[in-house]
């Protein structure tokens, strides 16, 4: 299941979780959902035009504050409104996030207040099966998360880049040990989220680029598995020892 599932049919079983809303829902007709479209061979694609989907994980609690991320998205909300006044175009933006936890209620109010026109915000508590899936399907994973310690690295990003989905990370003394140039971005306010956001997005039709390089390098994380990486250390651990 952990894998990268982008080109992936089921993707479309995804789209269910998110509202239709403004100009993000423009899948017009039976054979298209939001992200993919059946072929006339039968074969399901992704969609020109698709939104780009984001995800982020949460407990909900105050170690990570969403108010963050939802004036990143409003910043690109404007942004892809004063792109369209000029003539051009921004994707728009499919964000889900996922968890329970205390506060979660809170955000949603804060949320349902937003009046976003190239961004829909939706919410879920997914089954264990279905987790991986929506990581491996994702275009761009966001981390919220903040250490007292400054050196416990979140668990969401590993799983992220497990899946091979680049990541944008709250900066904090450790996160780098994580997320680099390679497999992603460190952001430490919501205008630098907004503009990584808006840079990748502006990529994402793209063969080559940022973009590609961080999808490169979030699959070259995912291909580290357990034996590659503990034999060094336990070498290392063995020759210090002796």
């Amino acid at each position: 299941l952990w894998t990268r599932l982008l080109d992936d049919p089921q993707l479309a079983g995804l789209c269910r979780l998110l509202p239709e809303t403004n100009d993000v829902s423009d899948a017009a007709n039976g054979h298209a959902s939001l992200f993919t479209q059946r072929q006339r061979d039968g074969t399901v694609a992704m969609r020109e035009g698709r939104p780009m989907l984001l995800v982020s994980s949460t407990s909900w609690t105050a170690d990570e504050d969403f108010s963050v991320l939802l004036e990143a998205l409003k910043m690109y909300d404007q942004a892809a409104s004063e792109a369209r006044n000029g003539g051009s175009r921004l994707p728009s933006l499919a964000v889900l996030i996922t968890g329970k936890g205390p506060q979660r209620a809170f955000y949603e109010q804060q949320i349902c207040r937003l009046r976003l026109k190239s961004v829909c915000i939706a919410t879920a508590w997914l089954p264990a099966e279905d987790y991986p899936l929506l990581l491996g399907s994702a275009d761009l994973g966001i981390s919220l998360h903040t250490s007292s310690s400054g050196l416990d690295l979140p668990m969401k990003v590993v799983d992220m880049l497990g899946c091979g989905t680049p990541v944008c990370a709250y900066g904090f003394s450790c996160i780098r040990e994580l997320v680099n140039e390679r497999n992603g971005m460190v952001f430490g306010s919501a205008a630098e989220l907004a503009q990584q956001i808006q840079g990748l997005a502006c990529q994402l039709a793209s063969r080559r680029g940022p973009y590609q390089q961080l999808l490169r390098g979030a699959e070259e994380f995912r291909r580290i598995d357990w034996e590659t990486n503990y034999r060094p250390v336990l070498e290392m651990l063995a020759a210090t020892a002796g």
